[in-house]
Parts: C-alpha cells; sequence; structure tokens
C-alpha cells in the first residue's frame, strides 16, 4: 500500500518550519488538515505574547494562567477556513490554565459571526452566573491587557485588580468552589503585585544612578547608591497582596489540583513570586565590586563606565532591538496580525529598555 492509502489526515501544530497559509500548498489535494494550536505558553511558544515584559516571563517563564481572548481570536479569525482551509483543532495543551483559551477558539471556530466579548460573556454566564457574568468577563479581558507594555505605566493592572476585588465580595460563595475563579482572582492579585515590586525597583536604580552622577567623592557616591539598591520594597499591602497569592493557590490545589491547572509548573508560579524584576541585584553587584577597588581614579573610571553603558558616544545611538518602545529603528516586516506565530517578525517586549 502507499502511504495515501494509510493516512487518513495531516496535523499542523508547534514547530512546523513553515506558516499555515503555506502548509496548506505543500499536502497533496484531497488530505484534510487539522490544526494542533500551543494556547496554553506565554513565551518561546507557537503564539508567543505581543510585548510581553520580561516582568511577566522572568515571574512566569513559559505556563502562566494567561487569557487572551482578544489575541486568541485574531489568530483563529486568521487562520479561518478560506485564507487557511482546515477542519477543526485540537488544542495543545498543558493542563487545564488555558481553558478560557479554548473557549475563544472553540466559540470563534464554530461560529465566527459572533464577536469575542460575546463568547466571553456567555463563558462566564455559564461558569459563574448571570450575576457575576459581566464582572468576570471584564476581569477575563482585563488580565489581557494587564500584560500588554511597561508594568510601570499600565494602568489596566489598577482597573483588573479593582474587578478581581469586586468578585471577592459579590461571588464569594463561588469563589471558594471554582478553580476556574480562584485562578483569574490569583492572576490579578499577582500582576498588582509584580508592579509594585518593578515600580519600587525603577526607583531604587534611579536613585542609585542619581548618586552615581553626582560631584561627590566616588566613596559617598557608592554608598548612597547602595543606601538606594538596598531599601525594602516590601510594605503592609504588598505583603498581603503576596498572602493572597499563596492562598489561592493553595485554594486551587484543593479544589482541583495543581498538576491539573498547569502540568508543567505544578508550583504555580509559586516559586518565581519574588524573582528580581529590575536592575537592583545586578547594580548592587557593581557598586560592592567598585567599591572594593584600592584608588579613588579606578573608583571614578568604574563609576562612570557603569553609568554610561548606553552611550553609544558621538554620532552613535543606542537602541535595545528586543524592545519596541526603545527601538524606533526596528522595522517589522509584516503587521504583528498577519504574522501571529512570528514566522517572519522578531518577538519584541513592551519594556522601556531590556
Amino acid at each position: 500500500s502507499t502511504w495515501k492509502e494509510n493516512i487518513d489526515g495531516i496535523v499542523f501544530g508547534p514547530h512546523v518550519r513553515v506558516p499555515l497559509t503555506q502548509f496548506v500548498k505543500m499536502i497533496p489535494e484531497g488530505f484534510p488538515i487539522r490544526q494542533y494550536p500551543d494556547i496554553c505558553h506565554i513565551a518561546g511558544a507557537q503564539f508567543a505574547l505581543n510585548f510581553l515584559s520580561h516582568v511577566w516571563a522572568f515571574t512566569h517563564q513559559r505556563q502562566a494562567v494567561a487569557p487572551s481572548p482578544e489575541f486568541m481570536d485574531s489568530i483563529v479569525r486568521q487562520r479561518a477556513n478560506g485564507s487557511t482551509p482546515t477542519i477543526g483543532v485540537g488544542a495543545y495543551s498543558e493542563g487545564v490554565g488555558d481553558d478560557w483559551n479554548k473557549a475563544v477558539w472553540s466559540g470563534v471556530a464554530f461560529q465566527p459571526y459572533r464577536s469575542v466579548k460575546n463568547i466571553v460573556a456567555d463563558y462566564a454566564r455559564y461558569y459563574f452566573g448571570a450575576d457575576l457574568e459581566e464582572t468576570v468577563a471584564g476581569l477575563i479581558f482585563g488580565l489581557e491587557q494587564n500584560w500588554i507594555g511597561d508594568p510601570a505605566e499600565n494602568k489596566e493592572i489598577t482597573k483588573t485588580f479593582a474587578l478581581a476585588q469586586k468578585l471577592e465580595k459579590d461571588g464569594k460563595d463561588v469563589l471558594a468552589k471554582s478553580w476556574r475563579l480562584q485562578a483569574l482572582v490569583k492572576r490579578a492579585y499577582n500582576d498588582v503585585y509584580q508592579q509594585r515590586r518593578y515600580v519600587c525597583g525603577l526607583e531604587s536604580v534611579a536613585g542609585a544612578m542619581s548618586a552615581l552622577q553626582r560631584t561627590w567623592s566616588a566613596d559617598h557616591r557608592l554608598d548612597e547608591a547602595r543606601k538606594s539598591l538596598e531599601r525594602d520594597c516590601v510594605d503592609k499591602k504588598m505583603s498581603s497582596y503576596k498572602k493572597r497569592v499563596l492562598e489561592l493557590a493553595s485554594a486551587i490545589n484543593k479544589t482541583l489540583g495543581a498538576e491539573v491547572l498547569q502540568t508543567q509548573d505544578k508550583m504555580l508560579n509559586i516559586q518565581l513570586i519574588d524573582e528580581p524584576v529590575s536592575d537592583v541585584p545586578f547594580l548592587l553587584d557593581q557598586v560592592k565590586s567598585i567599591k572594593k577597588l584600592k584608588s579613588s581614579h579606578d573608583k571614578d573610571r568604574a563609576i562612570a563606565k557603569l553609568t554610561g553603558w548606553t552611550d553609544p558616544g558621538k554620532d552613535g545611538f543606542y537602541a535595545a532591538l528586543a524592545s519596541v518602545p526603545k527601538s524606533p529603528n526596528l522595522v517589522l516586516p509584516v503587521s504583528l496580525e498577519s504574522d501571529p506565530a512570528r514566522y517572519i517578525n522578531p518577538t519584541v517586549s513592551g519594556d522601556r529598555y531590556h
């Protein structure tokens, strides 16, 4: 028998080296193609999130609770029948932490005439009831916006957190039993906790760099910089946020099982909750090393090198190619919407600097 007689269809999934639009043209006529999309990873993945800050990548790595309704909606519509004819979807998942993304893929693919907002509202009403529908839907869309761009400047994080707190009050009974709601609320608490850590780190770095560029003696500048870098960023409010994250992680483990939610990260990202997200550890190490130099001249030179590392010199320019805001000269060959799997465009972050 020939290979054609033994194959009923072909699957397109992660790690295929050509885009789906090209792949379908390579397949002999008559063979159905099923999509096998990776909808459970946020980075190092088939569909890495657009403009993802290092803050979220460092504190979650690849697997996380990451509702992405608008991004997923865009992908499904880009890859729908017509431009890339296929006969269905069997999602690539590592646990059920991508439950909301599965709902979007299923809903849009089955009824493309419906809006993603309508589909998410149906999802929220089905699992959490009509009374909580609007707030839960807002939380799902809000969590997606939380991870777009620079966390220090993202005002959506506070708005989304307010929705999570409202659900804790209005949906207390549902929250106690629903792993879905526990996972969403946990993400909102962790987001605001990480944002505050990051902002405090940026302030510490700014204070240290300012001190290092003063006209004081080298030792005095280094001492003042060290004070700024060693300040405690965790206040009572932040401690309460972290405590709530840990409580919700424990609740998820009881209502569902951590290994069921995220099979590749059974700690539910808790082991990364205090991962460094700013340059504080690096600068503190540099300041301590410079302080050990014997001569003031050597210290002055080392400080100048440290504070001027982004200075390209006369007629030069500095660009962080991984960061869109810091790379005005970076040209994306095609629109992000038309290349969700990055076959053509590079993956870029939303950080102010990288």
